[in-house]
This record gives C-alpha cells, sequence and structure tokens, in this order.
C-alpha cells in the first residue's frame, strides 16, 4: 500500500510515466476480475483499458486515508463494468446446466479457467435476478477474492449487509439453477 502511495505521489508530481507501474501491478487482477463479469476477452481488454484511464483522470481524487488503492480502484472496477454488463445484458440467454460449487471461495484458477463457460452462465443468472448491489457483492466476493471487509469499504455498507446479501443471493441463485434443471 505504501508502494502505492508512493508512486501515486510521483504522477501526481508530474512523473505520470510512473503510472505504468501501478497498471502493471494490477492489471492481471482487474483482467481476472472484469473477464469474470463479462466473459469476452475483447471487451475485457477493453474495460481494463477504460478502467486505467479513467483511474488515471481521477487519481488526484484518490484519498489513502478512506480506503487503500486497490480498494479504490475496485470500487472503479465495479462501477464501470457493471454499467457495461447492464448495456449489454440483452445479448445473453441462460442455457444448461451450472454447477454451483463454482461459487466457492478457494477455487483454483486454472480450474476457473476450464470452467469458464459455466461462469459465464453463473454470471448471467446474477444478472437476471440479482439487484445491482447483490451482483456487485457477489462479484467482488466470489470473483475478485475480496473479503467481506474490503467489500464494505469499496461499497461503503456495514458487514452485516454484506453476509446478508450473499446468502440470499446464493439462495436465489440456486431457485434459479433449480428452476432450469
Amino acid at each position: 500500500m505504501q508502494e502505492d502511495i508512493q508512486l501515486i505521489n510521483q504522477v501526481l508530481a508530474g512523473h505520470t510515466n510512473q503510472y505504468e507501474q501501478l497498471m502493471n501491478k494490477y492489471h492481471n487482477e482487474m483482467f481476472s476480475f472484469v473477464f469474470n463479469m463479462v466473459g469476452q476477452y475483447q471487451d475485457t481488454e477493453d474495460l481494463v483499458q477504460d478502467i486505467f484511464f479513467k483511474t488515471y483522470q481521477n487519481l488526484k481524487k484518490y484519498n489513502p486515508d478512506k480506503a487503500s488503492f486497490r480498494t479504490w480502484l475496485y470500487r472503479i472496477a465495479s462501477n464501470h463494468t457493471l454499467n457495461h454488463v447492464k448495456k449489454a445484458s440483452s445479448r445473453y440467454e441462460v442455457a444448461g446446466e451450472v454447477d454451483l460449487s463454482l461459487l466457492q471461495d478457494d477455487e483454483d484458477v486454472e480450474e476457473q479457467l476450464v470452467k469458464e463457460d459455466q461462469l459465464h452462465r453463473i454470471v448471467t443468472i446474477m444478472k437476471d435476478i440479482l439487484n445491482d448491489k447483490h451482483f456487485k457483492i457477489m462479484t467482488l466476493h466470489y470473483f475478485s477474492g475480496l473479503s467481506v471487509k474490503e467489500i464494505g469499504e469499496t461499497m461503503n455498507i456495514p458487514i452485516k449487509t454484506i453476509y446478508k446479501a450473499i446468502k440470499s443471493s446464493i439462495e436465489k441463485i440456486q431457485q434459479e439453477v433449480n428452476n432450469h434443471e
């Protein structure tokens, strides 16, 4: 975190080339996060580029006393990607069986990539049946690996609310999957 703050201060002092270090540090994490929400490589590339550009444009607004840079970056990424997903959601249809075990916290990344199609179906179901707040919580927790505390900081909501949202979202997803079997 301290390294991020130093890089941000250097960028704000006019050493804009230092921003590339921040992008390199978080690129893979952002790519994975966005890809798990949109499920398409080209869209993911475009969105990640937009997110880093938007972050750069708003770097003066970042306050390290309120949140870590990573949390702030996730807030921008989740809002930007969610807006994209809402616009694009009419293009996707839910089809086939979904394996709810994909919503496990400790899933291996390689296994996750192999099950890309099922992940896409889960995200599609989540987009269709969850409200924006619950969709964002589920995505941040299960697909980005943020802790409940980090989600609370990112979204400015109490931890109890997050736990309730996760529980009710899983119940809704299970019900939807059972209806499609």
